[in-house]
């Protein structure tokens, strides 16, 4: 007879967006039941960098310092010809979500500090070597039906589940969702070395027309390799150790002896996205749900946003906080910017490999003359070019004369300054955890909330925030206020009032996007439109 497990959330699948889900759920404080078919965490070539809004994703549950202690931070990135010339750079400095915005990592390390993150909820399962054999849903649950590597059946109940286990998703095959899309013709070989002796503390792409290749320096003494393969080269001709050296000695051209090589693999590239990211009770997040190539280095950090875009909101809904039907806006929310993302990477991936020395000729010349433009070159250096998600439609109230409006904040990713709370400098994640809130600037929320209101914000987890002026003394809190405070102390909300005064209060989600803004006129109706669109 087949044991039965309840949760109130399924997750199959234990790579990066499995178990940050996993570990929001448990903050959360919702019953989870992890799944992972594999029994070790895999040890070979996958991501290697890490964003500013990966890093804010594990803020939220605590992990991140402990992560960046085996990541380079700020890892530059160059582009060089087929000459050797860097053409282009991308630098950034800049840390708008209070985080580096580029960082290299080694994947199993990173994978291990997730998983040890799940040891401090006992609401939170992990089952290894359990694989997915069925799954039925109806208006109440899903019920799924697995085994263990031993042969062992079982019978999983639960609420809800979330397919996150990788591009050959079972959970998107039994929900009968297929992979709209391209897989490229070209072949690219991966190569990890250690004790890798190369000074080069960046990310070398050569947009070479012949072979394309990338070095990219990692922690440890690791280095990654990779080759774009010719379409009459054999696997199994590549994959000769006198050819892998050839290859090797692309980059290694003045050491006598190449470095120890840890790992190789062949991979094709994928530019894909299913169809829905949702059926019934059912969600697709991470590879499951969208591939793209690796050549802007966003495949994990997609998958990470669809985990912190689920997680508040299946916790909510199991929590009985709100209304089933906000779990809708998940593909919404999430589809449009994840198949943004699939076709930026797959466009950055087209510079790889010019057409000819032409092609090469105009592309060096353009990216010169952008350089030199005022405000371009910035532009490049900043990552400023990344497509970054806005919500049009979803949990986000816009007010019909804004929504047109480049600067509109709402269903965009805010902000996250330093604060002085309590006589100590925090991060606004830190201070607010990981709850709705709303932020006054120069006003206590609590001052203009109607007591109705108050109450019904509090009964669906939302915090409140006021934020003084800097060295203030004449903004000061009342008694009864049950607002959290703090100084505005690195100005920003100061320079963002300055630039938007009828925006004195910002409502955040607990992803930390925009839900809406208001004057002090207008919050008591915000508040109740943005209550009533999630009952």
């Amino acid at each position: 007879m087949s044991e039965t497990i309840k949760a109130d959330v399924v997750i199959v699948g234990a790579g990066p967006c499995g178990v940050t889900l996993a570990n929001y759920l448990g903050v959360y404080g919702v019953s989870t039941l992890l799944i992972e078919r594999s029994l070790e965490v895999l040890d070979y070539p996958r991501a290697v960098g890490a964003d500013d809004e990966a890093l804010r994703s594990w803020q939220g549950v605590g992990l991140t310092q402990a992560l960046l202690d085996d990541m380079v931070q700020n890892a530059p990135a160059r582009y060089y010809n087929s000459k050797g010339r860097c053409f282009a750079e991308v630098a950034p400095a800049e840390q708008p979500y209070g985080w580096p915005r580029r960082n290299l990592f080694i994947q199993p390390l990173t994978e291990v500090t997730l998983r040890k993150g799940l040891q401090r909820y006992p609401n939170v399962r992990i089952e290894l070597g359990m694989e997915i054999e069925g799954l039925q849903q109806n208006a109440s649950g899903v019920l799924l039906q697995a085994k263990d590597s031993s042969g062992k059946k079982f019978n999983i109940e639960a609420a809800y589940a979330v397919g996150a286990d990788g591009g050959r998703s079972t959970i998107r095959d039994l929900i009968d969702v297929k992979l709209i899309g391209k897989t490229h013709a070209n072949k690219w070989l991966v190569i990890d070395v250690l004790n890798d002796p190369l000074y080069a503390p960046y990310t070398a792409i050569h947009c070479h027309p012949d072979r394309p290749s990338i070095s990219i320096h990692l922690p440890y003494g690791y280095r990654r390799l990779e080759y774009q393969l010719k379409r009459d080269e054999r696997d199994e001709d590549v994959l000769k150790p006198e050819n892998i050296e050839k290859l090797m000695r692309l980059h290694y051209k003045d050491f006598d002896q190449l470095p120890e090589m840890k790992r190789a693999r062949i991979y094709l590239h994928h530019s894909r996205i299913a169809e829905k990211f949702q059926v019934g009770r059912v969600f697709l997040a991470g590879d499951a749900a969208h591939l793209q190539p690796p050549f802007f280095g966003q495949g994990m950090n997609s998958g990470l946003r669809d985990a912190t875009n689920l997680a508040w909101k299946l916790a909510w809904v199991v929590q009985k906080k709100v209304s089933p039907h906000i779990l809708e806006s998940y593909n919404s929310e999430r589809r449009e910017h994840a198949l943004a993302m699939v076709n930026f990477a797959t466009w950055i991936g087209s510079f790889y490999k010019p057409y000819s020395r032409i092609t090469e000729l105009f592309r060096d010349i353009f990216f010169r003359a952008i350089q030199s433009l005022p405000g371009a070159k910035e532009y490049v250096l900043q990552l400023k070019f990344k497509p970054m998600s806005r919500y049009v439609n979803g949990i986000v109230l816009h007010h019909p004369e804004n929504v047109a409006r480049k600067d509109n904040p709402v269903g965009r990713l805010f902000m996250q300054p330093t604060l002085q709370a309590n006589g100590s400098a925090v991060k606004m994640d830190d201070l607010i955890g990981p709850n709705f809130c709303v932020i006054g600037i120069n006003k206590d929320p609590a001052e203009v909330l109607n007591l109705r209101n108050a109450e019904e914000l509090r009964q669906a987890g939302f915090q409140t925030l006021y934020i003084r002026p800097s060295k203030s003394i004449s903004h000061v809190k009342t008694p009864e206020s049950r607002s959290l405070d703090a100084e505005d102390m690195q100005g920003k909300f100061r320079d963002w009032l300055l630039r938007n005064p009828q925006w004195q209060f910002v409502v955040l989600r607990p992803d930390r996007y925009v839900a809406a803004v208001s004057s002090a006129q207008e919050l008591n109706t915000t508040v109740e439109s943005l209550l009533k669109l999630m009952k």
